[in-house]
């Protein structure tokens, strides 16, 4: 592709193209030039920096995750919805590798911008676990614990270290552990109405 054709649009649509095909959260400019027929300085001519750059695939890969755990989750309401939003989140990171660690390396202190941008990503489990009445600081711990552990999983599956019990069937693993946060939330709500108070 010649530098006449290419827009910040195209060098963004390849910038993502590159994460997914590498599973990889960062892309080479010098490979993204190459695969759009261009010499890295001329990437400049559409983008003011590589940070920008980042900014838009980070939208992208967040409006992606969003959107998958949003499908998944319509129209189900607590067990239901946990389960359903375990299996998309699962889904999405396993066959978007480079997209989600992408997502996976945002949170930053000193980046005021890629902070907001990822707000979004609380919104579904944070609507989930207040179906069960949930006061906000019950919320905040328990999709923090959810998370973890769906995260949990998806990063040690990815660093190779589940292979000791390698004919063991690892989805049945992921489902005894939403069994057990779901086991844990319920004692936790039982608890609590129990005793008249929160959490």
């Amino acid at each position: 592709m010649g530098a006449r054709g290419v827009t910040k649009e195209i060098i963004v649509s390849e910038a993502i193209a590159c994460i997914e095909d590498s599973g990889q959260p960062a892309v080479s400019l010098h490979e993204l030039a190459r695969r759009l027929g261009i010499k890295t300085p001329s990437l400049y001519n559409h983008i003011r920096n590589t940070r920008e750059l980042q900014y838009e695939v980070m939208r992208y890969a967040i409006d992606q995750f969003v959107a998958n755990q949003k499908e998944a989750t319509e129209g189900k309401q607590t067990d239901e919805a946990v389960r359903a939003f375990a299996h998309a989140y699962y889904t999405f990171a396993s066959q978007h590798r480079g997209l989600y660690r992408l997502i996976m390396s945002m949170p930053s202190e000193k980046d005021e911008r890629a902070k907001e941008m990822a707000l979004p990503l609380l919104d579904t489990v944070v609507e989930i676990l207040r179906g069960y009445g949930l006061g906000e600081e019950e919320v905040a711990h328990w999709q923090r614990v959810f998370r973890a552990i769906l995260h949990g999983f998806i990063s040690q599956e990815d660093l190779g270290y589940f292979y000791y019990y390698d004919a063991v069937d690892l989805s049945q693993s992921r489902s005894i552990a939403v069994d057990c946060f779901l086991a844990g939330l319920h004692a936790a709500i039982q608890a609590g109405t129990g005793k008249g108070e929160r959490l």
